[in-house]
C-alpha cells in the first residue's frame, strides 16, 4: 500500500493513490462485469503494459484474487466495483467532449 508522506494516516488518499493508477479502475469494472477473466482475457480490452501494473496492484491490495491463472474480485473488490463503476460513469458523462452541434 502506498502511504501519502502528507497524510499518512488519510486512507482516502492512500487507497486512491493505488486504485488511480491508469487502466486500474477500467480493470476493477472489468472483472466486476465479467465475473472472472483469465490474464489473455483481460488483454484483449486493456494494453499489456498497464494491465501487468495494474493487476500487481489489486493483488497486493487484495482487491482481486488469482486462482489458477482466472482473477475475480475479492470480497473487498465487489464491495469497490459499483463505487468504481459509478465513478467511472461520472467521469464520462461530465467529462468527455459534448458532441458540437
Amino acid at each position: 500500500m502506498v502511504i501519502d508522506p502528507l497524510f499518512p494516516t488519510c486512507p482516502i488518499r492512500n487507497i486512491l493513490a493505488r486504485i488511480c493508477v491508469p487502466d486500474t479502475l477500467c480493470l476493477i469494472q472489468l472483472l466486476g462485469l465479467k465475473g472472472s477473466a483469465t490474464y489473455t482475457e483481460l488483454s484483449q480490452d486493456m494494453p499489456d503494459y498497464p494491465l501487468s501494473v495494474s493487476l500487481r496492484i489489486l493483488k497486493e491490495d487484495r482487491i482481486i484474487i488469482d486462482e489458477t491463472n482466472e482473477y475475480r474480485l475479492s470480497s473487498i473488490g465487489k464491495e469497490l466495483y459499483p463505487l468504481a463503476s459509478t465513478l467511472i460513469l461520472w467521469c464520462y458523462k461530465n467529462f468527455l467532449p459534448r458532441q458540437q452541434k
